[in-house]
């Protein structure tokens, strides 16, 4: 706790705690709400107030002589507008996405005949965004996961070890609170952040805008975190258990010192079914996490804001083994092997951000800094006497390994936006260090004990303007222009455009087409070497440095909004890639090293409805799509793409050609606190041989399921949580080894009790 206690005292003595009228403290990730209020004939209504109201937050403006408000830098999500006057009312629902600009014409009429304004627009929210509030995220079963939130949307799938694939490929973009979240390796278990930290989660799957790029954009997660958006002192505590060793305690206190705001959670979990095992029946598969997290906002008057972010994580995960042979999992651990990784966290960022007086535009400041570790602990002793049983029964010893990777990166985000009637442009730079150092024990029986010890910088620029230009009011353009610059290992740069179109053909009914370049840096990981001895030999060198990968995405599709709260879209999407980045295990560990595929390519179609009233939320996602790719090279594999000469693609080993995802959730009572979801997934097998085609695993099915109610501080009543991971106890095979990978089995069925004590 040293670590916040030494963050505080920095900001006290900047005098931020004095006595103030506390004003909201808005989000970091925002979009813009403004619009007109008239009288039924279209005279404007001067000087009248009119308020925005939401999960997260409650602002208000006054009208000027033309009628005209704004609200700047309101947080993802929807939200009520609403003004009144003594004799009429005006009333809309508005959807807000991060950079939208969300055009709202109140029409204020007598109150036995209001009428609602209409939020439709081709610069309103996109069509490749997904959001969950926070009364939608309390009520989902496997809440206190973040993968298991953004594998509910189209494109993405469900893989080993939990990782989310989207649109084909690995590697997924996080942020939090306006700043990114950089993943330092590949072989990393925990969760960046534990989503019950956040207030609402925000889903990019395509149409990316130019501000983001840099590293591998299957799709762009954003966070908001939780507590200081809302005014006022209160807290809760809430413990679990339940199955499988399941338990958990989290604690969460908001308080207000002058015009700060703080919002402190705590966190803690544990179960004896941590991972993915090689065996249906998990052996040796304990893990323990545990994190702290702690926000700060000072709102600087109504047009500023000072926030600080600072997280710290450890987790523990045992690895898992498999002491009986089987043909579906060759690898054979000595029983009692005891191979263990741990993983260390922290992420301290500072935003100020400026409003203009006006409403319409913003500066924006971001630097940053992450701390991050990951060790893993091998059993020498015994792994060097695992083996490989072969089809005619034969044994391959196998290799003991220890691995120590440090990363420390430093970073700076600056943006600047502004809106005008047609036009809403936005620049900005990013600019990021990357300090590693890596150290790795490779024990080989019979042999001496081989190091491979390696350190490292790198760097990445990125550089974008971007503008969304209203033609007309059913035609908007959103072009983007981003630049990238990386060192490390290896270097590279690519200039990418990016270009949007949205044609309101019918009142509700948008056409969208897109397409743009990305540009991915390798991190610095660099276990080349490791892979080399584990799997080839101790005397063999890499002879390959990995590529940037480069990536072409077009997405036509249509979105429609049915009626208030009841969204739906259509998607075609075709993503082509060069020196694609991908991992396969070392050896029987669960470590990766990353190598490239020539080429790459992922082409399919998505649907995704998403509802929302009062009583009800639900979404169903939908997906085909023949994730493929060609040309293996870098890592164990001792040559360049070109020297193989065979670019044919094949299915990529979490080739899912159909997904789908549907999640129910009915809210109960008159205060509608009390909640009961059900969720389920659906997916076909994955290939069983990686890049043959030959063959794939059976379909599966997951439902999972929740009832409670949440606590109420105003009341002081205690809220529960019963949630069921995998109802029916369903179990299947993830993955088969492969020769890339080794053998995976999914969770069993998992019940666990939480209850929360309010205050």
């Amino acid at each position: 706790m040293q670590f916040f206690r030494t963050a505080l005292a920095a900001l006290v003595s900047t005098g931020i705690v004095a006595i103030a009228t506390v004003a909201p403290a808005r989000a970091d990730v925002v979009g813009i709400v403004r619009g007109t209020l008239t009288r039924a004939d279209h005279r404007p209504l001067a000087h009248v107030t009119v308020t925005l109201a939401g999960e997260r937050t409650t602002q208000t403006a006054v009208t000027g002589d033309d009628g005209r408000f704004a609200f700047a830098r309101v947080p993802f999500g929807r939200y009520t507008v609403r003004a009144t006057t003594p004799d009429a009312a005006a009333i809309a629902t508005v959807e807000v996405a991060t950079d939208s600009i969300t055009d709202v014409a109140l029409v204020a009429a007598p109150v036995i005949g209001r009428t609602s304004g209409t939020t439709t627009s081709v610069r309103g929210t996109p069509v490749s965004e997904n959001a969950f509030g926070a009364r939608r995220l309390a009520a989902l079963p496997r809440n206190d996961r973040l993968d298991a939130i953004v594998e509910q949307v189209p494109g993405v799938v469900r893989f080993s070890y939990d990782e989310p694939v989207a649109h084909g490929f690995h590697g997924l973009s996080y942020e939090l609170d306006g700043a990114p979240l950089p993943q330092s390796t590949s072989s990393n278990f925990a969760q960046l952040i534990d989503p019950r930290n956040a207030q609402a989660v925000e889903i990019f799957t395509g149409a990316f805008p130019a501000e983001f790029g840099g590293s591998r954009q299957g799709a762009i997660v954003n966070v908001v975190s939780g507590g200081t958006e809302q005014n006022g002192s209160g807290g809760a505590l809430t413990l679990g258990a339940g199955e499988l060793g399941s338990s958990d305690a989290r604690l969460v206190e908001h308080f207000t010192a002058g015009r700060a705001q703080f919002s402190l959670a705590l966190n803690t979990q544990r179960t004896n079914r941590g991972i993915d095992a090689p065996s249906k029946t998990a052996e040796h598969d304990a893990s323990a996490t545990s994190d702290q997290f702690l926000r700060i906002a000072l709102p600087m008057g109504e047009r500023d804001l000072l926030a600080a972010d600072f997280s710290s994580q450890f987790a523990s995960f045992q690895i898992p083994i498999n002491t009986a042979f089987s043909s579906s999992s060759p690898y054979v651990a000595v029983a009692g092997t005891d191979d263990v990784q741990r993983e260390y966290d922290r992420f301290a960022s500072l935003s100020f951000t400026h409003t203009s007086k006006d409403g319409n535009g913003y500066v924006r400041i971001v630097p940053w800094v992450r701390w991050n570790r990951v060790a893993y602990d091998g059993d020498l002793t015994k792994d060097v006497l695992a083996n490989i049983v072969g089809d005619d029964g034969s044994l391959t010893p196998q290799n003991g390994l220890r691995q120590d990777r440090v990363a420390t990166y430093t970073g700076l985000r600056a943006s600047a936006f502004r809106a005008s009637d047609r036009h809403a442009i936005k620049a900005g730079v990013d600019l990021q260090q990357e300090s590693l150092r890596s150290s790795a024990l490779i024990r080989i029986a019979g042999s001496p004990d081989f190091f491979d010890n390696v350190a490292a910088k790198g760097t990445q620029t990125g550089a974008y303007i971007q503008d969304k230009w209203t033609v007309s009011r059913t035609l908007a353009i959103n072009a983007g222009l981003r630049y990238d610059h990386s060192t490390g290992y290896t270097g590279g740069s690519q200039l990418s455009p990016r270009l949007e179109i949205n044609d309101e053909i019918a009142h509700g009914t948008v056409l969208h087409a897109y397409v743009g370049r990305l540009y991915a840096a390798p991190s610095l990981e660099d276990v080349r070497r490791d892979a080399v001895v584990t799997q080839t030999s101790a005397t063999d060198a890499p002879v390959y440095n990995l590529k940037p990968e480069r990536d072409t995405y077009v997405e036509l599709g249509i979105a429609r909004t049915f009626r208030q709260g009841l969204r739906g879209y259509l998607n075609l999407f075709d993503r082509t890639a060069v020196n694609v980045l991908d991992t396969t295990q070392l050896a029987n560990t669960p470590l990766f090293a990353v190598f490239n595929n020539a080429i790459g390519r992922d082409r399919g179609i998505e649907l995704r409805l998403d509802g929302s009233s009062p009583r009800v939320d639900s979404g169903v996602s939908l997906t085909y799509q023949r994730a493929e790719a060609g040309g293996v090279s870098g890592s164990t594999f001792l040559f360049t793409p070109d020297a193989t000469g065979d670019l044919t693609l094949q299915p990529e080993d979490h080739d899912q050609r159909w997904s789908a995802n549907a999640f129910y959730t009915r809210h109960l009572g008159r205060d509608l606190k009390t909640f009961a979801t059900l969720q389920a997934e659906y997916g076909t097998g994955f290939p069983t041989q990686f890049e043959s085609g030959e063959g794939r695993l059976p379909a599966h099915w997951i439902v999972d399921a929740s009832v409670g109610r949440m606590a109420d501080r105003a009341a002081k009543r205690f809220g529960y949580t019963l949630s069921v991971d995998n109802l029916f106890d369903h179990r299947y095979v993830i993955k088969v080894n492969n020769g890339f990978n080794t053998t995976q089995w999914n969770a069993p069925r998992r019940v666990v009790l939480r209850v929360t004590a309010p205050w």
